[in-house]
């Protein structure tokens, strides 16, 4: 009687020495214990999960997992065992969802996680780099052209300005010798003869303007020129042009030292001169808005589509990190095509930004990080195609 009393409150006393596994009888059937391994790590990983967060495994199941470990330590494992650790597996896949035993494990092996994000920096970087390196140079660029246009407008004036006042230059049986000797007037001084001849300083004006003018419609040339030479390099072009060749070529944009000449001949010769600075200006100010058009068009809006793209990739990864449920294999290379032909489409349609107020750019950058947008307007669109031209909305 007292042994029994003693078993009894033994076993009461240490319930835990029910999960202490002892060798089955010999007629018991019996499975390898490789059969179940993987699914045994499965079933502790999830427990070991559950029990980290707090979320509530009933007895059995966690009872059913620790059998089957001790099972599959002491090197037997029962039918019984493994259909209850099959049930455990099941039941703690339900409780953790979304959570899975490969979002686990990647979580676990930092390595292998961090390879989605080396994958969206290095994209970034790249559509990063572009995209300013070209928006810079747009920016330049566009200020250059927007000067260059300024300063061949002013020229423009000044030279009609200039023509008007000075008339056209003398020709070439008058000669300065003669006008200083016969055809003097008393009234003009020798070195406004010089400047404009035997009849002198044009009414309501005075030499001074005159000159001044002049020296004006020079440094614009001079200044048209240089912003020539520095919009080149915005289209790589780093040839010599004519007037940086020499110092003697450089002097053609320059006054004639001195002034001792007559100065509607001195406006013909600057004329001449820049008109090819002009026309070389113009040429280079039409290839770069072409060029650089095609590239705000072409280029940057799939580079702005990419760049939202790795965004939300990247706020995605670090949510699904942070809740244990990335999966280091899951790349998202559709959703990156899919965000560049986003951009190439804000890029070509014009009616995309319609009633938007913000930048084209900017709306590929939200077409990349919410593709939801984009097929949104491709519905529009076909529902458009739908009605027909004479239908109207309902």
């Amino acid at each position: 009687m007292e042994e029994s009393t003693s078993q009894k409150s033994t076993g009461s006393a240490n319930p835990e020495a029910q999960l202490v596994a002892s060798p089955p009888p010999a007629s018991a059937p019996g499975l390898p214990v490789k059969y179940l391994a993987d699914k045994l790590e499965d079933a502790e990983l999830l427990l070991g999960y559950a029990a980290e967060v707090g979320i509530e495994v009933e007895a059995a199941v966690r009872d059913g997992v620790l059998q089957a470990r001790m099972a599959s330590d002491a090197g037997w494992l029962t039918g019984p065992t493994a259909a209850s650790l099959l049930v455990a597996l099941t039941t703690l896949a339900i409780k953790v969802r979304p959570v899975t035993v490969a979002s686990l494990r990647s979580c676990a092996k930092w390595k292998d996680a961090r390879k989605p994000i080396r994958l969206y920096g290095t994209i970034a970087i790249i559509a990063g780099c572009v995209i300013v390196i070209f928006s810079l140079l747009t920016f330049v660029s566009k200020s250059i052209s927007e000067k260059i246009t300024a300063d061949v407008e002013t020229a423009n004036t000044l030279v009609a300005k200039l023509r008007t006042e000075l008339g056209p230059p003398p020709s070439p049986a008058e000669s300065l010798t003669n006008e200083l000797t016969g055809t003097n007037s008393p009234v003009v001084s020798p070195q406004d003869l010089i400047w404009f001849g035997a009849g002198g300083i044009p009414s309501g004006l005075s030499d001074k303007d005159v000159i001044s003018d002049l020296q004006q419609f020079a440094a614009i040339m001079r200044e048209i020129d240089g912003y020539t030479r520095q919009l080149k390099y915005c289209l790589f072009d780093f040839t010599t042009h004519r007037y940086a060749e020499s110092p003697t070529n450089r002097m053609a944009l320059e006054l004639t030292p001195g002034l001792r000449v007559r100065l509607s001949q001195e406006l013909t010769d600057k004329v001449d001169e820049y008109q090819q600075v002009r026309s070389f200006g113009n040429q280079v100010v039409e290839r770069v808005t072409v060029y650089y058009g095609a590239i705000a068009t072409c280029i940057l809006p799939v580079l702005y589509a990419l760049l939202g793209t790795v965004a939300y990739l990247l706020r995605l990864y670090e949510e699904q990190f942070k809740n244990r449920v990335l999966i280091a294999g899951d790349k998202h290379v559709a959703r990156l095509l899919i965000a560049g032909i986003g951009g190439l489409v804000v890029g070509q349609f014009n009616n995309v930004t319609q009633g938007i107020t913000i930048s084209p750019f900017a709306v590929a950058f939200l077409v990349g990080y919410a593709v939801d947008v984009f097929f949104t307007f491709l519905e529009g669109l076909l529902q458009m195609f739908k009605r027909g031209p004479n239908q109207t909305n309902p």
